[in-house]
């Protein structure tokens, strides 16, 4: 992720304002995937400007950048040229204010279908702009007060239109945990007001519920190393429930876990809803799609002597021509532990797969406890 900025402080802020911003949760399939090289021309999105809708700030911007499209060169450059015409734009309405400008680091990688595409996003840094209050309109209205328990609109904190996405996503979240499964919500955002050396704006937010759907069938094909398996004792819920956060329960990790244990390392299970929006059912299938089985082609330890080497080697118990396993890579984790050799020392590891011939080669890079954190992943 890039961030630019004029002083050290404002990055510290920066960071802390992203941290807070991104906290939504989403499962999101951990496998390894080639990196994307970075693109040379991106959208562009706008955090807090909340004095105007997105459609009415890229109007007043291309009157001031005449050869302004809807992308933006990833360039030092342009990104200063569209931060001082933000900055312009805000003076002219007798605001002052210190804009960052944000670029993304995820291309290519699996995310949430509604969260907003990767963009160049410019905001405000300071003032500081925070929600005041949000206002619910739910039908059916005895929904609001399940809506209002949760503890995540941000209300009192830095506000930003990304975080009009992470409410609706969150909303959606908690009502289909109980059954709401064609919410529709919409977000309306009203006027800031200054308030001291702040300022505050608040949402009306508007939700339908929908009808909640009960469960009409429930399948799992537990692929090809289960066929023909009865699965049903791992569903969380029966024929006639209301459908919760997990309907086929522990099922996705334990089929994960097993096809993992036999070198299926982009294994992906899928579970697809199907509506019938006429009767307010809801069924659901369990696939599994097992990918190819990897081996370990090679292993390369750093940072060690030869007989150190030697012994991570024999601990690991995998080597080049075998099935590559996860398990094997936490199972060093737990032996090195208990070898006086190796005392004190912990590992990072990266596992970098060939993917046309289906080969990882393995790097554990060993340091001593307190040097590098004690557990990375690259």
């Amino acid at each position: 992720m890039k961030i630019r900025s004029t002083q050290f402080g404002r990055f510290v802020l920066t960071a802390f304002l992203i941290l807070l911003l991104y906290t939504a949760t989403k499962g999101i399939a951990q496998t390894s995937k080639p990196a994307t090289s970075y693109p040379s021309h991106l959208p562009y999105s706008f955090g807090n400007f909340v004095w105007w809708s997105d459609e009415e700030l890229r109007a007043l911007l291309k009157k001031r950048i005449p050869d302004l499209g809807d992308e933006i060169p990833t360039t030092e450059s342009s990104i200063d040229r569209m931060r001082v015409a933000l900055g312009m734009i805000l003076k002219e309405n007798g605001i002052t204010a210190d804009i960052y400008s944000q670029e993304p680091s995820y291309f290519g990688s699996a995310r949430d279908p509604e969260a907003p595409e990767p963009s160049i996003e410019f905001s405000i840094l300071n003032p500081q702009i925070l929600l005041d209050k949000i206002v619910w309109k739910v039908e059916p209205e005895n929904l609001t007060a399940l809506l209002q328990a949760d503890a995540h609109w941000g209300e009192g904190k830095p506000d930003s239109k990304f975080g009009d996405w992470f409410r609706r996503s969150r909303i959606k979240e908690v009502l289909h945990q109980n059954g709401y499964l064609d919410t529709q919500v919409q977000i309306n955002r009203q006027p800031p007001v200054k308030v001291g050396d702040h300022y505050q704006d608040s949402l009306t937010v508007s939700v339908i519920a929908g009808p909640q759907y009960h469960v009409s069938t429930i399948m799992a094909d537990g692929g090809p190393l289960l066929i023909g398996r009865d699965l049903s004792r791992f569903y969380e819920m029966k024929e006639g429930d209301v459908p919760g956060r997990y309907p086929m329960g522990g099922l996705e990790s334990k089929l994960r876990e097993y096809y993992l244990h036999y070198g299926y390392a982009d294994v992906e299970i899928m579970i697809l809803p199907v509506l019938d929006r006429d009767h307010a059912l809801v069924s659901y299938r369990l696939d599994v799609n097992p990918g190819p089985v990897y081996h370990l082609r090679s292993i390369t330890v750093e940072r060690l002597n030869a007989e150190q080497e030697s012994k991570v080697k024999e601990l690991l118990g995998m080597k080049p021509g075998d099935i590559y396993l996860d398990e094997a890579i936490t199972g060093l984790y737990h032996k090195i532990a208990d070898e006086l050799m190796l005392k004190g020392y912990n590992f990072s590891f990266e596992p970098k797969r060939d993917n046309h011939a289906n080969l990882i080669d393995l790097t554990l890079s060993f340091h001593k406890e307190g040097g590098e954190s004690s557990v990375t992943i690259k």
